[in-house]
């Protein structure tokens, strides 16, 4: 009898433990670059090709043109960011992007446009931008 209750104990004690370690509070939710309600993430390298710039650049124009005054009251946010500088990685990390990317975020909705972005920016761009603009008011 005695064994019996030292074991429920420590079965008590161990899933108590256990069950403390998997909770997470507010504070360790991640917390990107900004605090707009869409956060368009470019991730590059350092050394970029033209498809690699077309990317950024009618990404940019996409958001001037259509969401200059969300852009200006705090909306949205773009960022580029470099994967092979600290800020980049951990931005990387904590959205679990492991190499060039075009992510458009809203709080745990991700939208990869990484394909259409390479596909279409340089050779298509008005595709590109009908895409991109397309996937933004998805999340307005």
């Amino acid at each position: 009898m005695k064994l019996i209750k030292s074991t429920i104990f420590f079965t008590f004690v161990a899933l108590s433990v256990f069950s403390c370690n998997s909770q997470t509070s507010a504070d360790s939710k991640t917390t990107y670059l900004g605090n707009a309600d869409i956060q368009i993430f470019y991730f590059h390298n350092t050394n970029r090709c033209a498809t690699c710039n077309a990317v950024e650049n009618e990404t940019k124009m996409v958001l001037e043109t259509f969401y200059a005054d969300k852009m200006k009251k705090g909306a949205i946010d773009f960022t580029s960011l470099n994967l092979e500088e600290e800020d980049g990685k951990k931005v990387a990390k904590s959205l679990q992007v492991s190499g060039q990317a075009l992510l458009i975020v809203k709080g745990e909705t991700r939208v990869n446009l990484t394909n259409e972005g390479f596909m279409n920016a340089r050779t298509n761009p008005d595709k590109f931008h009908d895409i991109l603009k397309t996937q933004i008011d998805k999340l307005l």
